[in-house]
């Protein structure tokens, strides 16, 4: 993914432009669909057209990390976006993750009342939430935390490490991205005995947060991929006495998830993204002309931990 060649296929069509959008169903290695988002992204973001038809003739299914940040992109991108050519089960498949209108679960007792009709599912709609501070966020994680336990019957010494790993990624939403909606989209897959979760923003990304709050520019100037790390070591945008060392962050709940359970974790914020799986960890600018208007995160969750697994090994 750190080289991304943008060749796409695109027309003019009275006026509007059309987008070829291509079929995904894999992702070997999490973070992977966004070498074929950015082509999407890419497209869209350079079309002389206010009017954008995304063409969906040449796909017969999507992988949950492709379609949940197409979705979030379209609310976003400032373009009138027609989805043409969803035709059978793809369309069927659209509606129900709500890909044209995100499902609005604003407080708790309506986060609760539609989230339930999802109990029996393996799967959450793409959601958006007010996340600025003093809404029912924390709440509306809970609601979320327990549909997802139910629908995966995932192990009971799982429970707690998935509250931190939420918890962390929802809460920066609030705390940091100057965002007004955070967005979330899982879906449980039985056969991989994991549960896929995307946790999104519009915001200022990490890189604008450590700008924002004039905190490690000396160290990270412009560089993006820099601010990431920052952020992923516990570096704080906060000015707040221990919060580099607090115990608990992005790092330790990756450092849970990975090196503890075996998942998967990718974060993308602005022009940079890092990748930590059981092969390592990288950090990558992309290429200028390349990004995420906000922080988007990954995270790949097994439903059962592994022998001699203890979450508090990961929390000091």
């Amino acid at each position: 993914m750190a080289t991304i060649i943008v060749t796409f296929t695109c027309y003019i069509i009275n006026m509007a432009t059309r987008i070829d959008i291509p079929h995904v169903s894999r992702d070997e290695r999490i973070g992977s669909v966004f070498n074929e988002m950015f082509k999407v992204i890419y497209a869209t973001d350079n079309s002389d057209s206010t009017e954008v038809e995304w063409d969906f003739s040449h796909c017969a299914f999507f992988h949950p990390f492709f379609i949940a940040p197409l979705a979030i992109y379209k609310q976003h991108c400032g373009k009138s976006i027609t989805a043409t050519n969803r035709h059978g089960h793809l369309d069927k498949y659209l509606n129900l993750i709500k890909f044209d209108n995100t499902l609005d679960i604003h407080t708790v007792d309506n986060a609760q009342n539609v989230l339930n009709g999802y109990l029996g599912k393996s799967y959450i709609p793409i959601c958006r939430f007010v996340s600025s501070s003093g809404s029912d966020v924390d709440c509306i994680q809970s609601v979320l935390q327990e549909i997802i336990e139910r629908q995966s019957k995932m192990s009971g010494e799982l429970r707690t490490p998935l509250s931190y790993m939420l918890g962390e990624i929802v809460g920066n939403i609030e705390e940091h991205a100057y965002s007004k909606y955070g967005y979330i989209y899982s879906q449980y897959l039985p056969s991989e005995k994991a549960i896929n979760i995307c946790i999104a923003d519009a915001g200022i990304t990490i890189h604008g947060s450590y700008v924002r709050r004039n905190r490690f520019l000396d160290k990270i100037g412009d560089n993006e991929a820099f601010a990431l790390r920052f952020a992923n070591d516990g570096y704080s945008t906060k000015d707040l006495p221990g919060a580099e060392s607090r115990g608990f962050g992005i790092s330790t709940s990756k450092r849970m998830l990975v090196d503890g359970l075996g998942g998967q974790f990718f974060m993308l914020s602005g022009g940079a993204f890092h990748r930590y799986d059981t092969n390592g960890s990288v950090f990558v600018n992309l290429p200028p002309d390349i990004c995420w208007n906000g922080t988007i995160t990954l995270m790949r969750i097994p439903v059962s931990a592994p022998a001699g697994f203890d979450y508090h090994k990961y929390v000091k």
